[in-house]
């Protein structure tokens, strides 16, 4: 059987749909165990909108808890490229801020991961808006280093 790969991961780990899906959504429902995201009433909320990361939480999070629209949300939908793109934007302001994971389900996951998900699963939505004058450094450096998002989340979640 051949199976068709859809992900294939830095140190050259493949996925095939299956598996890429079965990743992201048990790196959504980690994150939020990990990190106490769940309310009590067990209800999350987010903030309505046509964005792809709206989009693709809202449909992860339904497999398993109810999901409402509200102002007040108790949940971000931030992601992994877009938190790295906000760090990294602070540095080139000279501001060095700690980062944690509150309440961002999909703080591990990148712009990429979540656009394939969306793809995979036929979700349709906006792609979010980004900041060209970042995304064009972020080009440059991730041709040599392509788990630069990752790093500078991590190097921002060391700083005290």
């Amino acid at each position: 059987m051949n199976k068709q790969i859809v992900w294939t991961f830095t140190n050259k780990k493949q996925l095939s749909k299956p598996e890429f899906l079965d990743y992201v959504e048990r790196k959504v429902f980690r994150t939020i165990r990990k990190y106490n995201m769940l309310p009590e009433n067990r209800v999350i909320t987010i903030k309505k909108s046509e964005n792809i990361n709206t989009q693709v939480l809202k449909y992860i999070i339904e497999k398993k808890f109810e999901v409402k629209f509200s102002n007040k949300t108790n949940i971000s939908q931030e992601n992994l490229s877009e938190i790295a793109e906000k760090i990294f934007s602070e540095i080139l302001k000279g501001v060095f801020k700690r980062h944690i994971p509150i309440n961002q389900p999909l703080y591990y996951l990148s712009d990429k991961e979540i656009e394939l998900y969306a793809k995979l699963t036929n979700i349709k939505a906006k792609s979010r808006a980004k900041d060209k004058r970042i995304q064009l450094l972020f080009e440059k450096f991730m041709q040599k280093n392509p788990d630069l998002e990752h790093n500078i989340i991590n190097a921002a979640a060391q700083l005290k």
